[in-house]
């Protein structure tokens, strides 16, 4: 996981004090709000080379904005891989590719609202999590190497 936190905080240092969607147009990334059946957060895909984030617009902001920085983990860390293709089509598991987008996106997040965590001493995953909205049945995997 390593890897997806450099990449976060990456990104968060180029765009300083911008949101995930600000981020996401400074890369020629559009994002599009649909409605979408519930099981359904978002998703990325290219049409002509140009990269959309579509994320379900029933979703509270909170949820909105950590989906929209989970799919834009996929395309800072696995480019142009086609995840529905692996899982159909491969014995490829694509857990790993979904657990890497979510530290991610919880790396990106944490990053980029640093200011708000730097007059604490201490920080737990579980406060953390609470702040930047993460579903808790992901704070383990996300923050299994720690917060640093």
């Amino acid at each position: 996981m390593k890897k997806c936190r450099e990449k976060a905080r990456e990104l968060a240092q180029r765009y300083n004090n911008c949101d995930v969607e600000n981020i996401c147009e400074n890369l020629g990334i559009i994002v599009i709000r649909q409605d979408l059946p519930q099981s359904v957060n978002g998703f990325t895909i290219s049409m002509h080379d140009i990269p959309f984030i579509v994320v379900n617009s029933n979703m509270n902001y909170y949820k909105q904005r950590f989906t929209i920085a989970h799919e834009l983990g996929h395309t800072q860390l696995h480019g142009e891989t086609n995840t529905l293709n692996l899982s159909l089509n491969t014995a490829f598991c694509v857990n790993k590719y979904e657990r890497e987008a979510d530290c991610f996106a919880a790396y990106l997040l944490l990053y980029l609202m640093k200011s708000e965590f730097e007059y604490m001493d201490t920080l737990t995953a579980e406060y953390v999590s609470q702040v930047l909205h993460i579903p808790p049945e992901k704070q383990e995997d996300i923050f299994e190497d720690g917060l640093s």
